[in-house]
This record gives C-alpha cells, structure tokens and sequence, in this order.
C-alpha cells in the first residue's frame, strides 16, 4: 500500500500527542493509538526517518525532529481551523466538524487556512508559532490600530480584520454582505436614533444596524 501524505501526517501528529510530555513514544503505545499492528507501526517510522521528520531507535522510541515536530503542528493547526469554522460559521455538529477537518487538514493549503483564521478572528491556539505566514497577533508584525465598525465615525476607511460572533447566522450574513476579511470599507453614514451604519463595499452601497456592526472589527495601519 502507497504512502500518503495522510498516512504521514496522522503518524507525526499521534507521535507529537504522544510525547508532548518529554519522553519518547514507544513502538506498541504509537500502534495502540494509530489502531494498526506494531509492524506496521516500524515500517512507518523507518520512512518518517529516512526523511528526516523522526528519530527511531529500536527499543527507545521515537521523537519528532525539529522538521518533524513543524511539520505535525501546522497539520493540527489547520485541524483547528477548519473545525472551528465549520462548527462556528456552518454551524455543525462538532463530532461531525471534527470528522470532516480531519479529510481536509491534509489537503487545504496554507494560505487557505490562513484566510479561514481571518473570518474567525485569528483565533491563537498552541500551534500559532508554527505558521507559515502568522497573523499579525502570533508575529508582532504589522502593528495595527484595530475597532469596532459600530464606533467608526463617517468617513472613516478601515480593512476588516475579522467577524467575531458565536452565531453561525450572523456570520453568515455578513459574509453573504461582502463583509469578508482583507476588503476595505469606508463608513458613508450614521443614523444613531435609528442604529444604522452606513457603508460602501466595494461598488456597493449596504446599511447594517449597529449590533450587528459590532462583530466586524476593522483594521486600520498605524504610520
């Protein structure tokens, strides 16, 4: 049977599981978790090394090297994402969110996940640092003056950073608005009595009332 790059991912992440507390992963404990026979276990492990994502000695376990260990982190991170946007925005089931994250992590690209962390607000978890492109919240890069759309005056411009809502309908909404992260807006009008917020999108003129003004968060760059 071919080696997928699925096949290898699963292994570096339950190896990274298994020894996230300092000692190394034994050949039976790696074949207990991955639910396959020891021999098949050392098979894997001979490949992972031969490409330089483990350290396996018979009898001692395995660890991840340095390019191992980056490797399994960005792989559980893009996990992350990809169940927390379809429980969050989809509105899934989270059994069923973390199944389907689970046939996607190996085949969405960075670059893909890195927008998906956009809509959910960037959210940090452990695996941040190992980001290709990191958010400007992980990297420190990028220094922004970041507000929410509800309290911007008229005329201000701002590039929407994230949409920041436990219900999956408003972000919905939004999205289906043009509210997306990276698009630029600028605040045309206010109507306080009536808690409206004017904007224009793009070529598009759209009002939205001002609670739901206040999940969109906006970034503006400092000089």
């Amino acid at each position: 049977m071919p080696v997928t790059t699925g096949n290898r991912e699963d292994y570096l992440i339950a190896i990274l599981r298994l020894t996230e507390g300092g000692s190394a992963a034994k050949t039976t404990e790696l074949a207990e978790h991955m639910g396959v026979s020891p021999a098949s276990v050392s098979e894997m492990l001979k490949i992972l090394s031969k490409d330089g994502l483990v350290e396996y000695a018979k009898y001692r376990g395995v660890r991840l090297t340095e390019k191992g260990y980056t490797d399994a982190r960005l792989t559980r991170k893009r996990h992350h994402i990809v169940e927390k946007f379809f429980i969050d925005v989809l509105g899934l089931e989270p059994e069923i969110a973390h199944q389907e994250a689970h046939r996607i992590e190996h085949t969405i690209s960075d670059s893909a996940a890195q927008r998906i962390c956009d809509i959910l607000g960037n959210p940090p978890d452990c695996d941040c640092q190992s980001c290709v492109n990191p958010c400007k919240s992980v990297s420190g890069f990028g220094i922004s003056i970041t507000f929410q759309l509800c309290d911007a005056d008229v005329g201000r411009q701002g590039t929407v950073a994230y949409i920041k809502s436990d219900d999956s309908k408003v972000m919905e909404k939004l999205l289906a608005m043009g509210i997306i992260p990276g698009r630029d807006i600028t605040v045309t009008g206010r109507d306080d009595e009536k808690g409206i917020v004017t904007l224009s999108v793009g070529d598009c003129s759209i009002a939205v009332d001002r609670k739901m003004a206040s999940y969109v968060y906006l970034d503006m760059m400092s000089e």
